[in-house]
This record gives structure tokens, C-alpha cells and sequence, in this order.
């Protein structure tokens, strides 16, 4: 009797750590990601990446928020400019680009570089001037901040925004360097609008 007694207490526990494990295992399976829904700013700017930027900001003021937001926006949108307009000029034959073996020659390369690398920023800057707040998407959070997404855009498209680039760039080269581009103003264009057609929403 003891015996069976003792064997039916071996299995009640046996039994029980096996349930409990299995209810530890089944605890552990499920899903491990969360797919994040975008705002409809987000995703507003992601249908016309090449004329389109999203910020988002959160502050405990609407109208800072608000002001955060755009900021981050035209941020955006510039650097996506002046990386068009880089990428432009390195593949470009206009005379932006000069390239030497010689030491001398090289330290002039860089300061160019330098120099076009600020020249690129100062005409991004400019157009993103021209772009319009098209979307707004505000929350008020339950610690009271506000998160606010803004959607902007240069709403004359893509390739009247590459011939604003273009005309910009012609305006601020020396005419030593304009007649090294022999006047090629309409393929710098095309490459400047060519690189922002291929930009991706961030």
C-alpha cells in the first residue's frame, strides 16, 4: 500500500512539472514583432519621393511641435537636394569635377570639394524654399505632449524643381567654370532630375 501510495505521489508531481512546462513553452511561442502602422503624412510623402518629405517633432507646445516638424521636413528634403546635386556633378563632364596626380594640384581638388559640397547645401536650402506644407497630422499624448507629422512638397514636380537646381548652380559658378561646362546646362539638368526621381521616402 505504501508503495502505491508513494509510486501515485511520483507521478501527481511528475505530472505537474510537465504541465507546468508545457504551459511555459506555450507562454513563449507567439508573435515576436509588431508591424507599426505609418501616418498619413508618412505615407503621403512616400508616393512622390522625389517631390516629398516628411518630419515629425514632439513637443509640449502644438504650435513648437508644429514648427519642429517642418523643420524636420525641409531638412530632409534638402539633403535629398543636394545629394542629387553632388551625385550630379561627380558624374558630370561640365568642369566641376577637376582631378590631378600632383600634390598641389590635389590640395586644390579637395578645397573645390569643400567648396562645392557648401555650394550644394546653400541651393537646396533655397529651393526647399519653394515647397508648401501639404499634410498635417496632429496627437495629443497622454503625457500632454503633442506629436505632430508634417507631409511637404514642391508642387511645380520634379523636373521644373531639377531646372530651379540647374539655373541656381549656372547663377553661382565663376565664368571661368561656366565656359569649362560649355554651357552643357541641359544634361546637368537631366542628371540632377534623374537623381531625384530615384530618392526614397526616409
Amino acid at each position: 500500500m505504501k508503495k502505491y501510495f508513494v509510486a501515485l505521489v511520483i507521478c501527481t508531481i511528475g505530472m505537474t512539472f510537465f504541465a507546468c512546462g508545457s504551459q511555459k513553452q506555450a507562454t513563449i511561442a507567439g508573435p515576436t514583432k509588431v508591424k507599426l502602422a505609418l501616418d498619413e503624412c508618412q505615407e503621403y510623402a512616400q508616393q512622390k519621393p522625389s517631390t516629398r518629405a516628411w518630419g515629425e517633432a514632439v513637443r509640449f507646445d502644438l504650435s513648437e511641435a508644429t514648427e519642429y516638424a517642418e523643420l524636420s521636413a525641409r531638412s530632409k528634403f534638402a539633403r535629398a537636394i543636394a545629394s542629387a546635386i553632388k551625385t550630379a556633378q561627380s558624374t558630370d563632364n561640365s568642369g566641376y569635377r577637376k582631378s590631378s596626380s600632383d600634390g598641389k594640384q590635389g590640395g586644390s581638388v579637395r578645397d573645390e570639394d569643400s567648396k562645392q559640397n557648401s555650394m550644394s547645401i546653400a541651393i537646396a536650402n533655397e529651393v526647399v524654399r519653394n515647397t508648401v506644407i501639404v499634410k498635417t497630422s496632429q496627437y495629443q499624448q497622454v503625457d500632454g505632449s503633442y506629436q505632430v507629422f508634417v507631409c511637404l512638397e514642391y508642387q511645380a514636380g520634379v523636373g521644373q524643381l531639377a531646372k530651379d537646381v540647374a539655373n541656381k548652380v549656372k547663377q553661382q559658378v565663376s565664368d571661368e567654370d561656366r565656359m569649362k561646362m560649355n554651357f552643357e546646362y541641359e544634361k546637368f539638368r537631366q542628371r540632377v532630375e534623374e537623381e531625384m526621381r530615384k530618392a526614397k521616402a526616409e
